[in-house]
């Protein structure tokens, strides 16, 4: 399973029960994080895959299949080849065969797609990695989530926490299978299966994924049902939608059921929401949102920040 899966009750009761030490740990998030994004936004100042960008004046852009972005006039395009008038090297030729992506002038998002398309934050799509890759995700700084992509329709995760305390341990194994693919059909569909164990107590989890869309945006339901070793079961439901609103940033929405976090002492606890960004690059991608509840009265509170970052090799 993906990061839906992290926060069940189970994963709940970890976070209480290391509540002090996580405190302390969040202060030092919230201090990495500010000196992240304040680098992210010197990124085309100091290099890396974004250099490119720098001081983009011409209106298209392409990207090609090894990852070299071209800047220009596209002068002419048919069904073999595209041409392409820059300002350094003139008029290049480049075979269609060689391009991934391209971006016109009154386009505003870009050549870059989100590389993180397979789950929103919480909630799962039904794309899967592509075939050979491999992510590492932090979530919170001791949440940590690896992923591979085994083939085009399926890809294989694991989970942990970052060794803060002997007395609670995380592990979580997961797979996800693409049944559709939504980029070639109007929707797509996944399924899921995962097994979780935290300290003393342990589940497995089923679960089936629906969605609309691509990598741009998208609209998706997950239904995830669990067995746990008390011989009690859970279904929580996920919704979650995207959108790239730029070149290199995606607003997201998710929603999901309480079933899984609560026992359901509190009957005015309708679910939970979780409202966010995204800022990414061709192998990264750094999401914060804002956690708060819903159907319930929580006086002054507003939002539990939310951060995460990715990496693809």
């Amino acid at each position: 399973m993906e990061a839906c899966s992290l926060f069940t009750r189970e994963h709940a009761f970890f976070l209480n029960e290391t509540e002090g030490i996580v405190k302390q740990v969040y202060v030092l998030c919230l201090s990495v994080l500010i000196v992240f994004i304040t680098t992210v936004g010197y990124a085309g100042e100091i290099g890396g895959d974004d250099e490119p960008l720098k001081k983009n004046t011409s209106p298209d852009e392409i990207l090609l299949q090894d990852g070299t972005i071209l800047h220009g006039s596209i002068i002419e395009s048919n069904d073999e080849f595209i041409v392409l008038e820059t300002p350094s090297l003139g008029q290049i030729k480049i075979p269609v065969n060689n391009i991934k992506q391209i971006s016109r002038e009154n386009e505003t998002q870009g050549v870059y797609s989100d590389p993180d398309q397979n789950t929103i934050m919480f909630c799962p799509t039904p794309a899967t990695l592509p075939k050979g890759d491999l992510y590492f995700r932090d979530f919170e700084l001791f949440l940590l989530n690896f992923g591979y992509g085994v083939t085009d329709n399926f890809d294989v995760s694991f989970g942990t926490v970052f060794p803060i305390s002997t007395e609670a341990t995380l592990l979580t194994v997961g797979g996800k299978f693409r049944l559709l693919d939504r980029e070639k059909l109007p929707i797509g569909v996944a399924a899921t299966v995962g097994f979780t164990k935290l300290s003393d107590s342990h589940f497995t989890s089923v679960g089936l994924v629906a969605g609309i869309g691509d990598a741009r945006k998208s609209m998706n339901f997950s239904v995830n049902h669990t067995f746990k070793d008390n011989d009690t079961e859970d279904t929580i439901y996920l919704v979650g939608a995207d959108m790239q609103t730029g070149r290199k940033t995606k607003a997201f929405f998710e929603y999901f059921s309480s079933n899984s976090l609560l026992d359901g002492e509190d009957h005015d606890l309708k679910g939970f929401i979780n409202l966010g960004i995204r800022f990414f690059g061709q192998k990264h991608s750094f999401s914060l949102s804002g956690f708060r509840p819903v159907g319930e009265d929580t006086g002054s509170f507003l939002f539990w920040p939310m951060a995460m970052y990715s990496h693809h090799f």
